[in-house]
């Protein structure tokens, strides 16, 4: 997912300043994208320069002035072509875990098996606090934008569930290959 396209989704919600954004963007996706409060600012002047946001300055006391950004009609319109458009590139296999897998000495399994079982460890861990986070969900609400939060934990889920079951796949394979 772009950052572009998630300040864009959440300005068309409502008008924020940089720090604003920061949090709704941690509401709605921070548990599985993190962002900084650099990449926030950089994005905004990006999209300010493309005309896809304008800002306003609001006034504090005793503090500097900050600015309220909000969605242009081009950023609306960009928006809306990017969230009918689907996507293209499929979930690329540009995992960390995969590139160690790719540098450690296969005629020593040890090693990557420990580490293997090490990584469904942590899925399963990921896959426990996910579960946790969804029945807390739907105690506290039942508004689109938590059907919205409750898809994208759903989506966690399953890819946590299919990297256990691709580990438990390559375990095996390193497995027969060291039997050899």
């Amino acid at each position: 997912m772009s950052v572009k396209y998630a300040m864009l989704g959440i300005l068309a919600q409502k008008d924020l300043h940089g720090y604003e954004l920061k949090s709704s963007f941690d509401e709605k996706v921070g548990e599985f994208w993190s962002l900084n409060y650099g990449q926030i600012y950089t994005t905004l002047d990006r999209l300010e320069k493309d005309d896809l946001v304008t800002h306003d300055r609001q006034t504090q006391d005793k503090r500097p002035d900050r600015k309220i950004f909000s969605i242009t009609r081009k950023g609306r319109k960009e928006l809306d072509e990017w969230l009918t458009t689907p996507v293209k590139n499929v979930r690329a296999l540009r995992d960390e875990f995969f590139v160690k897998l790719v540098f450690m000495h296969k005629d020593h399994p040890a090693p990557v098996l420990e580490l293997i079982d090490k990584q469904k460890v942590l899925y399963l861990k990921q896959m426990n606090r996910l579960t946790q986070q969804k029945v807390e969900l739907k105690k506290k609400s039942k508004s689109a934008d938590s059907l919205t939060t409750e898809l994208l934990m759903d989506a966690g889920l399953f890819h946590a569930e299919a990297d256990i079951k691709w580990l438990t796949l390559c375990e095996s394979k390193i497995k027969a290959t060291s039997r050899k």
